[in-house]
């Protein structure tokens, strides 16, 4: 005979086995919930940034997308377009135009998914770095923070590109330590390794990696894993600055590279900012930041304090404060403080107001009632931000209504600049434009080429190095001119804005004065976008209609038509 099977019981759980689960918390009993959060959070901030696709770029952006279409066409870097960036910055753009077009509004969809992208690894390092109920609740605020329109918020710049390999890097770096993986260390030291590539500020957050290793080994005292682990990051570092130097040595610029990322910021960019001019910009810029977002300002400066009284290890505290202190210092070199350098100093900024909201989970850490009100308040903070700032975040749906509220925006941000006038020529250039035609630009203002669709005729697409008190002002003044006359463009765009030319008393005015007898010598005025003021007011002038027209503004851009 065959035996019955045993049948198994249902297990039954005991009222202390269902009283310890009632009583966990939340995000315990329902592993789901975080993700769910997290992706209802990303998915805010995908849709808040989109709506600002549409706003006018600004002279970096339109820099930054241009170069990428060079590379893209096979110009060679630091020979028919430079800049004082590695060559990463190049790379990264192509990339990013291969993938998304060279059209300003594509370009703008494209970094709202990679902001998005880069709020999933931010919190996934919050949550390795600062546990996961504090990065849960920071990171609403960190994502209002790297919208703060003050801080370039709503713009393409590459400092947004650096803080993607950046947090993705410490994100495998944190996992790999933890799991003591060399290979995510290595991967993490090749996304750090190539933060650095697109702009230095990225050293850094380098530096922190190396501390992370050194804190775990005061710890354990284990010389051969820290070493080991140092290796590995540092070959991951290694990588992708040589994979860089074997591109460029193939594409024979190497001269020319090391004159612009070494010799020329060094000599003629880091050391001609004194340290007074630098505060006084360091004050214009934080005021407006802070201004922005003061509450979130208020809880990062009660992190610098808050982080000493918790009550967590001495390698814990020295690993945040670390964090902020190297975070701050992304936006120091040149002693410019660039309303687009504090991205990546908002990620210290969300450790340091994370240091406050640990220290009050601590001392509400016993009173349940008091608990809740903690968690209400995570929920309000961000929230009370959105509904204070509700005029910059909600954008009309009407086109016209919406170009007035991008323009305020830009005019509020950057002042009298003509960003938002640059848009208005440079879509008259592509309406008037035909195939084979050339545009110049006479200032630094190289987002007009991205709107025509178009590429310079000239590698001198920014003005202001041309200028630049430099021994190479003359020569490079002079190839502008020949590119020009040699290529006779179509366009000529005049933009008569200080800003764009940064001339001082000391400048070579021969390429000025040059474009203004070529000018009037060869061209034909077709459209003017007068500046009647820095509050965004313009008249847009066309064809006929500026026969009879009297310039008001200080400033404006002309479209010149070869006659």
């Amino acid at each position: 005979m065959m035996s019955k099977k045993p049948v198994k019981q249902p297990t039954i759980k005991s009222d202390d086995q269902k009283s310890k689960t009632e009583n966990q918390p939340l995000l315990e009993r329902y592993i789901w919930l975080e993700y769910a959060l997290v992706a209802l959070i990303i998915g805010v901030f995908f849709f808040l940034r989109k709506n600002f696709v549409g706003i006018a770029f600004e002279r970096d952006e339109g820099d930054y997308a241009m170069f990428g279409k060079w590379l893209l066409t096979g110009a060679k870097p630091y020979v028919d377009f430079y800049e004082m960036k590695p060559p990463g910055i190049f790379l990264i753009y192509a990339l990013v135009v291969k993938l998304f077009g060279y059209e300003y509004t594509s370009l703008q969809l494209g970094f709202c998914y990679i902001n998005s992208v880069t709020l999933l690894f931010s919190y996934l390092f919050f949550k390795k770095f600062i546990g996961r109920n504090t990065a849960l609740a920071v990171l609403p605020v960190y994502g209002f923070l790297l919208m703060n329109p003050y801080a370039s918020g709503f713009t393409i710049q590459s400092e947004f590109l650096v803080l993607f390999f950046v947090v993705t890097g410490l994100y495998l770096l944190f996992s790999g330590n933890e799991r003591e993986n060399y290979f995510l260390i290595i991967a993490a030291g090749i996304l750090m390794g190539y933060s650095v590539l697109i702009k230095q500020a990225g050293v850094f957050f380098c530096f922190f990696g190396a501390l992370l290793f050194i804190l775990n080994w005061w710890n354990n005292r284990e010389w051969k894993k820290l070493i080991l682990k140092l290796s590995a990051y540092t070959l991951g570092g290694i990588i992708p600055v040589a994979a860089v130097i074997i591109w460029l040595q193939f594409e024979g610029v190497s001269k020319e590279a090391f004159f612009w990322i070494i010799e020329y910021p060094g000599k003629y960019y880091l050391s001609n900012q004194s340290f007074d001019a630098g505060m006084s910009l360091l004050s214009i810029f934080s005021k407006n930041i802070m201004n922005a977002q003061p509450f979130f300002w208020f809880l990062a400066f009660a992190g610098l304090v808050s982080g000493l009284l918790l009550k967590t290890t001495m390698q814990k505290k020295i690993l945040a404060y670390s964090f902020i202190f190297l975070s701050g210092l992304t936006i120091v070199p040149g002693l410019r403080f660039m309303s687009h350098y504090w991205i990546l100093f908002m990620p210290g900024i969300a450790i340091s107001i994370a240091l406050t909201y640990q220290l009050l989970d601590q001392l509400v850490k016993n009173f349940k009632p008091l608990r809740t009100v903690l968690v209400l308040f995570f929920i309000i903070v961000p929230i009370a931000h959105f509904t204070a700032s509700i005029a910059y975040y909600s954008v009309p749906n009407n086109n016209l209504a919406q170009q007035k509220h991008f323009d305020e925006i830009l005019h509020n941000v950057y002042g009298s600049n003509p960003f938002p006038e640059s848009k208005v020529v440079g879509d008259y250039l592509k309406t008037n434009m035909k195939a084979g035609d050339q545009v110049f630009i006479a200032g630094s203002e190289p987002q007009i080429y991205l709107y025509a669709n178009t590429l310079g005729i000239s590698r001198h697409n920014f003005i202001n190095f041309i200028n630049a008190k430099t021994p190479f002002a003359k020569q490079w003044q002079l190839e502008a001119i020949h590119d020009v006359e040699t290529k006779k463009p179509r366009y000529m765009i005049f933009v008569y804005h200080p800003f764009s030319w940064m001339l001082d008393k000391d400048a070579d005015m021969t390429f000025y004065n040059w474009t203004n007898k070529y000018i009037s010598e060869n061209y034909n005025w077709v459209m003017v976008a007068d500046q009647i003021d820095s509050r965004g007011d313009c008249n847009y002038v066309y064809g006929k209609d500026l026969e009879r027209y009297q310039l008001i503004g200080r400033q404006y851009i002309s479209v010149m038509e070869r006659k």
